[in-house]
C-alpha cells in the first residue's frame, strides 16, 4: 500500500484539535518521509520484477556481493531484518537458481554459510547499472549542499527510528 493523496494542512489541524500529543508539523513531515521511501521503494521493486528479481534476492545479493568472505545464513538474516527460517526459504531458490551455494562453516559443522557465485554476480552487474541512472534521476533536482542536508536529517531520523526498532517498541 502507499499513501498517494496526502493530507491537506487543514486536515492535519482538525486533527491535532482531536488529538493533542499530534504536532503537525512532526506529522506532516513524517508523512512526506514515508510516501517517499514507500514510493522510491515500490519504484525499485517494479523494476527488479521486471528482471524477474525479488526485493528479498537483490538484498541478498547486495550483501553478499560487499562481503568478502560467504555470510553465515543467520548473519544474513540479522542483516537483512528478518527471522532465519524466512531468509532459508529465499536462499533455497537461490541455491537452485546457482545464484548461491551453502558452505559448511570449517570450524563448526552446524552453520552453514553463503557464498555469492558468478551467476548471482552477474544478476548484479545487469541490474545495477540501471539502478545507479535511476537513483541519480530521481536525485537530480538536489545539490551537494541539499545532498549533505538531506543525508544529516534523515540520519538523525533513522537513529530514533533504529533506537525504537532495537527495544522492542511496540509504536503504531
Amino acid at each position: 500500500m502507499i499513501l498517494k493523496d496526502m493530507p491537506s494542512y487543514q486536515t492535519l489541524l482538525d486533527r491535532a484539535q482531536r488529538y493533542p500529543t499530534m504536532d503537525v508539523l512532526v506529522c506532516e513531515a513524517y508523512l512526506h518521509v514515508l510516501r517517499t521511501g514507500t514510493i522510491l521503494h515500490h519504484c525499485v521493486e517494479r523494476g527488479l520484477a521486471k528482471r524477474g528479481l525479488s526485493f528479498g534476492r537483490f538484498m541478498i545479493l547486495n550483501l553478499l556481493c560487499r562481503e568478502p568472505d560467504p555470510i553465515p545464513v543467520c548473519k544474513l538474516a540479522e542483516m537483512v531484518g528478518v527471522t532465519t527460517p524466512t531468509v532459508s526459504a529465499v536462499l533455497s531458490g537461490m541455491v537452485r537458481d546457482l545464484l548461491v551455494e551453502r558452505l559448511e562453516d570449517p570450524q563448526d559443522r552446524r552453520v552453514v554459510r553463503i557464498a555469492l557465485l558468478p551467476a548471482g554476480q552477474k544478476v548484479l552487474d545487469d541490474v545495477l547499472p540501471d539502478l545507479f541512472r535511476y537513483q541519480a534521476d530521481v536525485m537530480s533536482g538536489l545539490n551537494g549542499e541539499e545532498f549533505k542536508t538531506l543525508i544529516a536529517l534523515l540520519s538523525k531520523v533513522r537513529l530514533e527510528a533504529d533506537g525504537f526498532a532495537a527495544c522492542g517498541a511496540a509504536r503504531p
